[in-house]
């Protein structure tokens, strides 16, 4: 007898989009206020900067990359209000006093400047989403993505906030100069001295080096595992996550890195890492789901550990040669420090979650 195909329950309801907009406000704050150092007080006026003129200087590339920085922001916070219309007036109104309330801490910044450009592009990207979560296309498109879910993930609300970590995760890869899958940066100069609890110093780096690589993709390939409906879909699901985590990191290399640090995203400890994660995850993918949520919090927790031992330090100017323009990597680091520091704990209350709800199941 043949499992159904889809589950006998609808899912729990959720709050995904409110929880989306309050990850992406966080992300909004990180890269328009990176690194958080040097605050200064410039004695202007918080409003002044409205009413300048324009600047004079502007490009297509920078009004574009503001409209759309709040273009998912937008379509976020028209979801979590009803009917329609609240929901689009909503979006404007706080998409534009978000960036209005950036662009005032931005005043305390030397290396910022507030500018009332930004402001209606921003205003601009927050309500060209929040008309694309209302047009007929876009519901029809939401059905289309319910029925999807249904048929992939199991019917419970964590499955849904799994889903919105699974988007986000990508964000812990977008900085093209770190290692795949991996949770520790190697400098770029001079040898730094470190104490090795090993004879051999090469053994030590190496250990922490590929078994971070290693806990971290098959924590991550086991979280994702953990809320699929049908154990037959694991080696496809899984290995697609894994060949567009692989594209995304080729793209963003080739988009941000100098031709000669292609690569620097990988190297041999890594391979070897995700070799041993691979093997790890298609043992574990014939486990209980309660088994598979149990291990990847686990998992998930020893990567944050090993991460915490690595002895050496990547500075601002390891990484800067490797950049093709400079002000990529202020953004780029933002986001993804940012994310490697969110997305695990996040993750693990996910599972903790979904892991009380199995429990109380079975209790039942």
């Amino acid at each position: 007898m043949t499992a159904p195909i889809l589950p006998t329950l609808p899912p729990a309801p959720h709050r995904v989009p409110h929880w989306f907009a309050l990850c992406y406000l966080g992300v909004i704050v990180v890269v328009s206020l990176y690194p958080f150092t040097d605050w200064e007080d410039s004695g202007q006026p918080w409003l002044e900067f409205l009413f300048y003129p324009l600047p004079y200087y502007r490009t297509s590339f920078d009004i574009g990359v503001n409209v759309l920085a709040y273009l998912p922001y937008g379509l976020a916070l028209a979801r979590v209000f009803r009917p329609a219309w609240l929901g689009v007036l909503a979006a404007v109104c706080l998409g534009g006093l978000t960036s209005v309330v950036i662009e005032i801490a931005q005043l305390y910044l030397p290396v910022r400047v507030a500018s009332n450009l930004d402001v209606l592009c921003n205003t601009g990207g927050a309500l060209l989403g929040a008309l694309l979560a209302t047009v007929p296309w876009s519901v029809r498109l939401g059905l289309l993505l319910r029925r999807a879910r249904r048929r992939w993930l199991v019917a419970d609300s964590s499955a849904d906030y799994a889903l919105m970590l699974g988007a986000l995760w990508f964000l812990t890869q977008i900085n093209p100069a770190t290692t795949l899958f991996g949770v520790v940066v190697m400098p770029e100069g001079l040898p730094q001295p470190f104490e090795s609890p090993l004879a051999n110093p090469a053994l030590f780096l190496f250990l922490l080096e590929a078994g971070g690589a290693m806990l971290n993709l098959t924590a991550t390939l086991l979280f994702i595992a953990s809320f699929l409906a049908r154990r037959r879909d694991h080696a496809q699901v899984l290995a697609g996550f894994f060949l567009l985590a692989w594209l995304f990191k080729v793209v963003a290399a080739a988009a941000m890195l100098k031709p000669v640090a292609y690569f620097a995203w990988i190297n041999p400890h890594v391979l070897a890492g995700l070799a041993l994660g691979g093997v790890l995850t298609w043992l574990l993918t014939y486990a209980q789901r309660w088994l598979q949520t149990a291990i990847a919090l686990v998992l998930l927790a020893l990567a944050q550990l090993v991460a915490a031992q690595w002895p050496l330090v990547a500075t601002h100017d390891d990484q800067r040669g490797l950049f093709r323009w400079a002000y990529h990597l202020t953004n780029i680091n933002a986001l993804s420090e940012f994310a490697n520091h969110l997305w695990p704990w996040a993750a693990m209350a996910c599972l903790l979650i979904s892991a009380l709800r199995q429990f109380k199941r079975e209790q039942w």
